[in-house]
């Protein structure tokens, strides 16, 4: 029961300490994509091609932007990158083609 408990409270912390995190990171860092965001919660998409949208441009990244306005939620994507179509309302991401895992990690 106790293993449990603590299980629980860890996995709790874990969003918390990734949103504070995030958080951290784009505060130190000039924010090109100001303009396009509609404030809120700070989202990195992070990942390969499909985060950077190698095949069709902005990868998931629009659909998942367009939810995220449809439902109302402020959100604000952050990353050292920037690229993608009109449609997607906030171009920054952290989508790096050809990376592996191990490269992401790093």
């Amino acid at each position: 029961m106790r293993t449990r408990r603590q299980w629980l409270a860890a996995a709790a912390l874990v969003p918390a300490l990734a949103v504070a995190t995030l958080t951290a990171g784009a505060a130190m860092r000039a924010n090109v994509a100001l303009a396009e965001s509609n404030g809120g919660v700070r989202v990195m998409p992070l990942g390969d091609s499909i985060t950077d949208g190698n095949q069709t441009p902005g990868g998931y990244r629009i659909g998942l932007w367009q939810r995220f306005v449809s439902a109302g939620y402020k959100v604000d994507f952050v990353g050292s990158l920037f690229n993608g179509p009109s449609t997607l309302g906030d171009h920054d991401h952290e989508g790096h083609s050809g990376w592996r895992i191990d490269q992401i990690d790093a």
